[in-house]
């Protein structure tokens, strides 16, 4: 607990704040612009509409995110050297779960606060139907899942590189996989971590090519692929816990 204390205390002069807004604007710009360009018919699936595109959204805008943040929290330490330091006081395995611990709870409470001004949203532009509660609490919890899978990966790259150079690289390529991928069928989709916030989604498209009509309709994860997520996250965190506690300081 000190050390995760320790972390929040180092990160209050890194902007944090200021990019988690930045991510809410760009996704609150994002959807803002789609939804304005919706007819009545088309927002008689408002809530269905909403959270298909916000998970296309967060493929294109978390993978980066959720590296800079990782980034944010990693680079102080490589600029000051203070490595070996910290681990006079504190095990490189402890200092590894402070640092997940921080971004966990970061991405916690970035996302809720999205969840809330989304479902906000929703509510004032009228959508039909109830407000579903449980759907927009299961989509936070999934998009946050993979967030901390991404993040495991980022971290990992962030700890072991002093030039954040590489992780930031790694975060732009995983926006433009993620989205990319939702075009793969799921068995690639599988392959690629960022590709998760679409093979996740709570929500599925049909496309009628004949009457040109487009249908979405409520859908649930399946199994399989929730285990994978677990299956990747661990992955990640084990190399990158690994690699930051055999790494010479």
């Amino acid at each position: 607990m000190t050390l995760l204390k320790l972390e929040f205390y180092k990160c209050r002069r890194r902007k944090i704040p200021l990019v988690c807004a930045a991510v809410l604007g760009v996704e609150l710009l994002w959807m803002g612009v789609f939804l304005a360009r919706q007819d009545a018919g088309d927002l008689e699936q408002g809530w269905m509409v909403l959270l298909y595109n916000l998970a296309l959204v967060d493929a294109i805008v978390l993978p980066l995110s959720v590296a800079t943040l990782a980034s944010r929290s990693c680079e102080l330490e490589h600029k000051g050297s203070t490595w070996k330091l910290l681990e006079t006081l504190a095990a490189p395995g402890r200092i590894y779960g402070a640092k997940l611990g921080w971004g966990a709870l970061v991405l916690g409470v970035l996302l809720a606060i999205r969840s809330g001004v989304f479902l906000a949203l929703g509510v004032a532009l009228g959508f039909s139907g109830g407000v579903p509660w449980g759907r927009f609490g299961l989509f936070t919890l999934i998009s946050w899942a993979v967030s901390i899978m991404v993040y495991a990966l980022q971290q990992g790259l962030s700890l072991y590189f002093a030039n954040q150079a590489a992780a930031l690289v790694c975060g732009i390529s995983g926006s433009f996989l993620g989205i990319l991928s939702m075009l793969f069928p799921p068995a690639l989709i599988r392959l690629v971590p960022w590709g998760y916030y679409g093979l996740l989604s709570l929500v599925g498209m049909d496309w009628n090519e004949t009457t040109r009509v487009t249908r979405f309709y409520w859908q649930w994860p399946m199994p399989l692929d929730l285990a994978l997520l677990l299956v990747w996250a661990a992955v990640f965190l084990a190399a990158g816990r690994t690699l930051f506690v055999k790494k010479e300081v």
